[in-house]
């Protein structure tokens, strides 16, 4: 087979282009969907369709003789946090579609062990035969994909080595190149660290998990971790998805919070939480933050505005009758937060 000419080359993309961007589109709902389906955290997900003199120099310039035969005309990129996670990702991809083993690898197991650089783990996929026969996939059946998988600190590299290679060709005196590749192992390295760290953190919110369905709370100080284990523990017959909301820019400070009121254990927190059952607070207040707080006022809302709030919220009309409803003293409320807005 004769190699295209470049002119019909050109044709054939303009042509199939978007095509290859529904693909994109849909598979960066369908990775998203798998990833949280799987409970594996990740930073982003993105994709991108080759852009056309991009797709013409490498199909000039490579061994090519059909556009087909080039695979990351479409592409997906998904960045986890840790390595840890990268290795979750490449499970699901493995499972969930058809691998082009040959044109698939992990650039880190090419690497000599003296080496350090470039590590990214990318395939070339297709949709598997079961999900390409849906309605919603058949147009796309056969079209491949490039998906690379990265932690933060892998992409980090990746770009900072891309860009070197723009501004300086690849050429550098060697003392710099030594620079940069120490700089390389200390991500990579750090990497590890992180990956370690994050691992004991899961242990650690294991443990509490367990020591809370036994009921062995006192010596388990609250902390961010520790928190939101107990509470999902807690509120585990309820949407706890949905009770998590602010809990990540606001949970600092309702601990500071409780341990201004002096509730500093889980057991002590619990016998706040007492106050009602489970259900009783999720369908007063939606979310944990707002429970805690609640909880406080409920129990002592004169010590809980003197020592606690330090004006981290403020309250309008729903508010107060949100408050009403819960038992809690709206008097006291408007003495230190103001009349309802």
């Amino acid at each position: 087979m004769e190699k295209m000419d470049l002119q019909k080359c050109r044709d054939w993309y303009d042509q199939n282009r978007d095509q290859y961007a529904g693909l994109v589109t849909t598979l960066e709902k369908l990775m998203e969907t798998l990833l949280k389906e799987n409970h594996i955290p990740y930073h982003s997900v993105g994709g991108r369709v080759k852009a056309r003199d991009s797709f013409l120099q490498k199909f000039e310039q490579g061994p090519y003789k059909s556009p087909l035969d080039i695979t990351d005309i479409a592409g997906l990129r998904v960045i986890t946090h840790t390595t840890a996670e990268v290795a979750q990702v490449r499970g699901l991809i493995e499972r969930e579609f058809t691998v082009d083993q040959e044109n698939s690898g992990d650039k880190a197991e090419k690497m000599d062990v003296n080496e350090v650089g470039y590590l990214s783990v990318h395939y070339i996929v297709t949709l598997s035969p079961s999900r390409s026969g849906l309605c919603e996939y058949r147009r796309f059946s056969g079209l491949r994909c490039e998906i690379q998988v990265r932690s933060l600190l892998q992409h980090a590299w990746a770009e900072i080595e891309h860009d070197r290679s723009y501004k300086f060709a690849g050429v550098l005196p060697k003392a710099m190149q030594r620079k940069f590749y120490l700089l390389a192992g200390t991500l990579e390295l750090m990497d590890q660290e992180f990956c370690a760290l994050s691992q004991e953190i899961d242990r650690y919110g294991d443990h509490v998990k367990e020591q809370a369905a036994q009921g062995r709370l006192d010596g388990i100080a609250i902390d961010s971790t520790s928190l939101l284990q107990f509470l999902d523990e807690f509120f585990s017959e309820c949407d706890t998805e949905a009770l998590t909301k602010h809990f990540q820019s606001s949970g600092d400070k309702v601990i500071e919070e409780l341990s201004s009121f002096g509730v500093k254990t889980l057991q002590e927190l619990k016998d706040l939480l007492s106050q009602k059952t489970p259900e009783e607070w999720a369908s007063l207040v939606p979310t944990y933050i707002g429970i805690i707080r609640y909880a406080m006022m409920l129990k002592d809302a004169e010590t809980y505005f003197k020592s606690a709030w330090k004006n981290h919220w403020g309250a309008g009309s729903d508010d107060f009758d949100q408050f009403q409803k819960a038992g809690i003293d709206t008097q006291v409320v408007e003495k230190y937060v103001g009349p309802p807005l």
